[in-house]
């Protein structure tokens, strides 16, 4: 059994580094810039002992501050356990000191079963397909806690792993997912997808030349299903979402599939307070 092992983390953003990897495809002229001025915000069976890690994340600024975060007597922390079995690894948040007992049980199982839900919609075989995923914890407050996921997926015999991402965002107060309806709508960031306007995080501007390559191919309509069916709670046990969103510090995040030669998925930033 593994010792503990406590190591204090940052909440920066998410980071994603594609395969620079170009693809063949002719750039299509991209739609008319959308008025988006509109759009609001909200602010297995055998496991071994988990392993913890302490989480803190960026404390309020005082503009930031809500009258639940002044005079209260504690704040919510998370730290870090990690699911192992076979050759699976995953780490997801385990929060506390909330004033609910009974709530704060709610929420650590809907996080570690969220985190964990991976293995059963994808198949994956413990015992012989090879899955590593980190999570790092955006936020955590009195409200909600945001964490994302971060990793490799490799199924025996398969040519190469696979990358992989999620996020998640719980309401701490109810136990329920928060998710792309709750920060923005599914249509109106297909067309910011499609617009001239869109931003990428963490790409050189070689592997966002080939991303809006492939970008070309895709249609306002098929992008609105993959966003309308973004993030938890999944729809079917059995089904992965294709897209996961969340909100750091007012910009809306959500990732979009590509080619795995375009590293699987990218993250899409929008800021309303720039559009």
């Amino acid at each position: 059994m593994n010792t503990p092992q406590k190591v204090l983390i940052g909440a920066a953003a998410a980071a994603i580094v594609i395969g620079g990897v170009a693809i063949g495809l002719t750039l299509q002229k991209t739609p008319d810039k959308l008025d988006i001025s509109t759009i609001h915000t909200e602010a297995p069976t055998e496991t071994m002992a988990p392993t913890t890690q302490a989480v803190t994340t960026e404390a309020p600024t005082a503009a930031e501050k809500t009258p639940d975060d002044a005079g209260t007597a504690t704040s919510v922390t998370a730290t870090l356990e990690t699911y192992t079995n076979g050759k699976v690894s995953i780490q997801y948040p385990v929060v506390d000191k909330m004033d609910d007992a009974g709530m704060q049980a709610k929420v650590n199982e809907l996080l570690k079963n969220n985190a964990l839900s991976y293995i059963k919609a994808v198949g994956v075989d413990e015992s012989k397909d090879a899955l590593s995923v980190k999570c790092e914890v955006i936020s955590v407050d009195r409200k909600r806690l945001t964490a994302t996921y971060t990793g490799t997926y490799s199924a025996e015999g398969a040519a190469h792993p696979v990358n992989v991402f999620y996020a998640n965002t719980v309401n701490l107060s109810q136990a329920l997912d928060l998710g792309f309806s709750d920060f923005t709508d599914a249509y109106t960031m297909a067309g910011y997808v499609l617009s001239e306007d869109v931003e990428f995080a963490g790409l050189s501007a070689e592997e966002a030349k080939a991303v809006l390559e492939y970008r070309s191919t895709l249609t306002l309509e098929q992008l609105t299903e993959i966003f309308n069916n973004a993030d938890f709670p999944l729809a079917s046990a059995n089904k992965w979402p294709e897209s996961f969103s969340y909100e750091k510090r007012g910009t809306v995040c959500f990732s979009l599939p590509v080619p795995h030669a375009l590293g699987d998925y990218v993250i899409v930033t929008f800021d309303p307070s720039t559009k």
